[in-house]
């Protein structure tokens, strides 16, 4: 590197400065360090505490000159594309950003199915389109991101912080959305079928027209909720008090259709 109390340029995208803050987390936490130093790479919060630690490791000796021919490249490759970026810097997209910050990152249509990304920082991200089946997302911060058509069945994201998030169109079967927070969330046209929504707020969250066959809505809290349209069919955990309020809102369950399974 040049300098590093400099690390790289400022006006890098969201997308180069996410692998390179990856690749140098990484890089860190494989030097024989002390531990705080490795806790410290673990747990930044910002730019700025990433170049402090950056300066307090090379006062015990690391040889940032390695990376340097990796840094440059990645700023000077002529793609902005997540994982072509991350090609270029030796990570693997599916395994190596668990805990990353990737604030305001452009994944939109990636295929990272089955990807592990727990408490990863995806804040204000565009993932519209994204295939994220069978990933792993729990405790992720999504707050006002855009997933708008994403594919997550099956999907891990209990914990989650999604407040605020644009679901609109996504699939979301069988997903885990456990004690996640959808506060104000966008989840119009939304298959929740089969998913898991225990625990889970929906305060002033916007179901219209949403699929919730066989869903568990044990403990959700529906205040405020926009439930017009939105289809109901044996779904768990729902009072018949709950039930009534829902349906004077506009939710419609199949009870039809349920007597139909029945017979």
């Amino acid at each position: 590197m040049t300098g590093v109390e400099g690390l790289w340029p400022h006006n890098l995208s969201p997308n180069r400065l996410a692998v390179l803050e990856r690749k140098l987390v990484l890089w860190l936490q494989a030097q024989p360090l002390p531990a705080d130093i490795h806790e410290m790479a673990l747990h930044y919060d910002s730019h700025e505490d990433l170049q402090l630690l950056t300066q307090k490791a090379a006062t015990q000796g690391c040889h940032f000159s390695v990376l340097q021919p990796t840094v440059q490249a990645v700023i000077s490759a002529k793609t902005d594309n997540f994982l072509e970026l991350a090609e270029i810097a030796g990570l693997n997209p599916l395994e190596d950003f668990a805990d990353a910050k990737l604030l305001g990152a452009n994944l939109s249509g990636l295929d990272l199915i089955g990807a592990k990304l727990p408490n990863a920082y995806l804040r204000g991200a565009d993932l519209s389109d994204i295939n994220l089946t069978n990933a792993d997302l729990r405790n992720v911060n999504l707050g006002g991101a855009d997933l708008s058509g994403a594919l997550l069945s099956d999907t891990d994201l209990s914990g989650a912080d999604l407040h605020r998030v644009s679901l609109v169109l996504a699939n979301l079967s069988g997903a885990n959305l456990s004690h996640v927070n959808l506060e104000e969330a966008n989840l119009s046209n939304c298959n929740l079928s089969d998913a898991n929504l225990s625990g889970t707020c929906l305060k002033n969250a916007d179901l219209y027209q949403a699929g919730l066959a066989l869903t568990n809505l044990v403990n959700v809290d529906f205040t405020g909720a926009n439930v017009k349209e939105a289809r109901l069919w044996h779904d768990s955990g729902i009072s018949d008090e709950v039930k009534a309020d829902l349906i004077k809102r506009g939710a419609i369950f199949d009870e039809k259709i349920e007597n139909i399974k029945r017979d």
